[in-house]
């Protein structure tokens, strides 16, 4: 592993713990709101990002992560060799981070 990806991986795990401690966090928590929705509502730019990180891979959600009315990121969920992926998105189509699961994907009945 090289140091460019070294440091992105740091990036990305800090980015996500930071999120997790803010979405736990009981005062910020209430404001922040999760609004699940489809690919064809995601700004242009944003779509683009999330499209090239699912490459051929649909995703199984997205969401739209705003605090007080201002969207923060938007965030895709996706499985890929048996792994659950999560990759969050700037409204700008900035990759904030991409997390990944070591979680089987769920089986379609």
């Amino acid at each position: 592993m090289n140091l460019k990806s070294s440091r992105s991986m740091l990036k990305g795990a800090a980015f996500t713990a930071g999120l997790g401690i803010a979405l736990s966090t009981p005062a910020l928590a209430d404001d922040v709101k999760e609004q699940e929705i489809s690919m064809q509502d995601l700004p242009s730019a944003v779509a683009e990002s999330v499209q090239s990180a699912l490459g051929d891979k649909q995703a199984e959600e997205v969401e739209k992560i705003s605090y007080e009315g201002i969207v923060l990121l938007y965030e895709a969920e996706y499985y890929k060799g048996g792994k659950e992926y999560e990759v969050y998105v700037y409204p700008n189509g900035k990759v904030a981070a991409r997390h990944a699961h070591e979680q089987e994907e769920e089986e379609e009945s």
